[in-house]
């Protein structure tokens, strides 16, 4: 993709997918009350849609340095952990105090770690298939 603004559209829609699964799966996996964290992907959704308004904007304005998908990764990652820091999400308090709510804040920083890795996974397959195409045609 030779277009950053498409880059980073695709990017910030595909890490936004992937964090509102995640933050639903551990929802469901810690088998939490419905009434108390039933809204949680949709308060993550809403900020990864703040998130992705603030990093485009950002790439706008910086349109030279954003060249790679690994940068915009970062970006997105380094916004998403610092609302989560805004919000009064703590994920050391699980080892002082062992409850689900406290595991599922550990679980929120996780699973953008994991997201991270996943999209970086991803593209390096997608360079790899593109390099690989190039050489075949050359």
């Amino acid at each position: 993709m030779k277009n950053i603004l498409i880059k980073s559209l695709l990017t910030f829609a595909a890490m936004t997918i992937l964090t509102i699964w995640l933050a639903d799966w551990a929802v469901g996996f810690l088998h939490l009350p419905g009434g108390d964290f039933g809204m949680l992907s949709f308060a993550v959704l809403i900020g990864c849609l703040i998130i992705s308004g603030i990093g485009f904007i950002t790439i706008l304005i910086f349109k030279n340095n954003y060249h790679s998908v690994y940068r915009i990764a970062i970006l997105f990652e380094v916004l998403y952990l610092f609302m989560l820091m805004i919000s009064g999400t703590n994920p050391f308090t699980y080892f002082t105090e062992k409850t689900d709510g406290k595991l599922l804040n550990l679980l929120l920083y996780l699973n953008s770690i994991i997201v991270f890795f996943i999209i970086c996974v991803l593209n390096l397959i997608y360079l790899k298939i593109i390099s690989f195409k190039s050489k075949k045609i050359s």
